[in-house]
């Protein structure tokens, strides 16, 4: 699985990385204005940014009991007028051989950590 995301994002490919999204995966915490909760939702998330203008790289990968660990590196158009961070870590939970969860981490140690529990 973390090769087909890998793919999908370096591709920019939304129908593959739908593909591996659950019907009820979630992103965002619950009371984020942003949030997600359902396959649909989180697609055109990465839609409205790609159409934006962000890119988005993926540093590394690695992989755990949780899910997949994803680094990525973000540019944001216009980043003076942008407060997004320039690199992001997301924890992608799988289960059923489907991603459920898009966690978001500021920094490498507390994504690492969550990985490694289930």
């Amino acid at each position: 699985m973390a090769a087909a995301l890998r793919a999908a994002f370096d591709s920019r490919d939304l129908t593959s990385f739908g593909a591996l999204l659950a019907d009820g995966a979630r992103w965002g915490e619950d009371d984020a204005p942003n949030r997600c909760r359902s396959r649909a939702e989180v697609a055109a998330t990465f839609q409205r940014l790609i159409d934006d203008g962000v890119e988005g790289q993926v540093a590394d990968m690695q992989t755990g009991p949780a899910g997949i660990l994803c680094h990525l590196r973000i540019h944001w158009p216009g980043r003076a007028s942008r407060s997004g961070p320039e690199e992001v870590f997301h924890l992608y939970r799988v289960r059923d051989g489907r991603i459920v969860e898009i966690r978001p981490y500021a920094d490498r140690e507390a994504a690492e950590r969550d990985l490694s529990v289930i």
